[in-house]
């Protein structure tokens, strides 16, 4: 089992743990590049193998094309490795996913993470092929890795198996991976199933261990942002064949759980302004907004019963 889960990895386009990372503010609420620089080296340095760049958990949808290319343009100048980086670029407008497509890719950052184009609902897989197929004809890069973000809950639009079926068919050499954010085990498992060929991320870490033993790639957790350490140990405990691994399972469900309790965003938020000391963590775009001082308590009380 050791040997042939570190095999199937070894074969994918990317695999570990990636953290989808909180984007830190300033009193203008414009990007904080300098903390933000700070907290991706906190997590390399915690256990993530790679930083997912403005996804949800990074309020992407809240930041012009300017402003997140900028951010990456500063990440970059900080010394930060374009191969440590994933940059969501999913944008309603063609031309926006476009822009930001060539942009990280022209800054040497090849893997991209993509929402379809969200604001219209009950679109046909035909129409989302298009959309996608023009962002990779229009980017017109080698290079580029994409990674297809199925997030249905909050996208309402979903990425089918059928869907995915047809862009691997259409541009094999194009099409990396997906993010399975459906919280459904089943279909992350039906998808590694289908598709050996491409990495499949499901989108927390709830069941690594069960993804990770059935050909999926790693995950892309917000709540790594927290406990960076904790699911890297999972994955290591995997890999290693290690018996600790399901002990370290539950304490990451467990930690997850918490915050689950809570708007997501707010709470990690929340627990970076403790962890770190500095309340300028507390700042979010709205319309999100920091917990009221009774979450906050009840999210502190909780983590204190775990072993975060």
């Amino acid at each position: 089992m050791e040997h042939d889960i570190k095999h199937h990895l070894g074969q994918l386009p990317a695999s570990g743990i990636w953290c989808a990372a909180l984007t830190p503010l300033q009193a203008d609420l414009s990007v904080d590049c300098a903390r933000l620089a700070r907290h991706a080296r906190f997590l390399l340095n915690n256990g993530c193998h790679g930083i997912g760049l403005f996804g949800t958990t990074g309020e992407a949808n809240a930041f012009s094309v300017a402003e997140r290319m900028a951010a990456l343009e500063s990440l970059l100048s900080d010394g930060l490795s374009p191969s440590t980086l994933m940059v969501g670029t999913g944008c309603c407008a063609l031309t926006d996913t476009v822009s930001l497509t060539r942009h990280a890719i022209e800054h040497g950052v090849n893997k991209i993470l993509a929402l379809p184009p969200f604001y219209y609902k009950n679109v046909t897989d035909d129409g989302l092929f298009r959309s996608f197929a023009q962002v990779i004809d229009r980017t017109a890069r080698d290079e580029l890795e994409l990674y297809l973000y199925h997030f249905p809950a909050v996208s309402q639009t979903p990425i089918s198996a059928d869907l995915i079926a047809m862009l691997c068919e259409h541009f094999p050499t194009t099409i990396a991976g997906v993010k399975d954010s459906s919280s459904d085990l089943e279909h992350t498992l039906e998808l590694a199933s289908r598709f050996p060929q491409i990495a499949i991320f499901p989108g927390n870490e709830t069941h690594l261990l069960a993804t990770l033993e059935n050909g999926c790639a790693g995950c892309i957790s917000a709540t790594a942002n927290a406990n960076p350490q904790g699911i890297r140990k999972i994955f290591d405990s995997c890999l290693s064949g290690d018996s600790s691994a399901h002990a370290l399972q539950e304490q990451a469900f467990a930690i997850r759980e918490v915050f689950g309790r809570h708007p997501l965003v707010s709470a990690l938020k929340q627990h970076a302004a403790w962890s770190s000391g500095d309340d300028a963590w507390l700042r979010l775009r709205p319309p999100l907004t920091p917990l009221d001082k009774k979450a906050a308590t009840a999210l502190h009380s909780d983590l204190d019963q775990t072993t975060l």
